[in-house]
C-alpha cells in the first residue's frame, strides 16, 4: 500500500489562521508526548500568547483535512526569545512537524519557507538550537546546509547549536 500523499499550504499564521489550541496540541504532541520537553516546562515554554510573541510563525496545513501539520517560527533581532543571535541575525524556535505528517518533505518545507522569510527580511545568519537526541532534526537541519558549530547547555539540557549564512 503506498504512503498517503498531502498537500500542505506553508503561510504565515495569520493566513492560516491557527488557533491557540492548535499551537498548544501540537506542541505537546511534537515536544512532550516525546520526552522532549516536561510537561511542567510546557506549561510556560508553550502559551500560545508566549510562542506568537516569539516572532514570525510559519505555519502548514493540511489542505484536505485541514489539519494544522507543522510549523517553525523566525525569530527577530531585538526579539526577547533571541539567546544567541547578534545584530542582523535571527534564530529559528519550535520547528515541529505532527507525526502523521513526518516523512513528507514538511520539516524541510518549513525550514525552507523559513530561511526565504529571513532572507527577505535582511538576515545575514540563521541559528538555532536542538537537543543532542534529536538526530533526525540534526539531519534535517545538515541537509538544509546548517552546520553544527558549537554545544550549549540551557536549563541544565545540552543542545547542539547550528548556523546558517544567508546569501542575498
Amino acid at each position: 500500500m503506498a504512503a498517503p500523499r498531502f498537500n500542505f499550504e506553508i503561510a504565515a499564521a495569520d493566513r492560516l489562521e491557527i488557533t491557540d489550541a492548535e499551537i498548544t496540541d501540537l506542541l505537546t504532541q511534537v515536544y512532550v508526548s516525546r520526552g522532549f520537553t516536561s510537561p511542567e516546562e510546557a506549561v510556560s515554554l508553550f502559551e500560545p500568547s508566549a510562542v506568537r510573541a516569539q516572532g514570525a510563525l510559519i505555519g502548514a496545513r493540511e489542505q484536505q483535512q485541514s489539519k494544522l501539520a507543522g510549523f517553525i517560527i523566525v525569530v527577530p533581532t531585538g526579539s526577547p526569545a533571541i539567546r544567541l543571535a547578534k545584530d542582523n541575525e535571527a534564530e529559528l524556535h519550535l520547528l515541529g512537524v505532527r507525526p502523521e505528517y513526518r516523512k513528507h518533505g514538511l520539516g524541510r518545507m518549513l525550514i525552507d519557507a523559513a530561511i526565504e522569510n529571513a532572507r527577505r527580511s535582511g538576515y545575514s545568519k540563521l541559528i538555532l538550537w536542538t537537543q543532542l537526541s534529536m538526530s533526525s532534526a540534526q539531519r534535517l537541519y545538515e541537509s538544509a546546509d546548517f552546520t553544527h558549530v558549537n554545544n550549549i547547555e540551557i536549563n541544565g539540557r545540552e543542545f547542539k547549536v547550528y548556523e546558517r549564512v544567508l546569501r542575498v
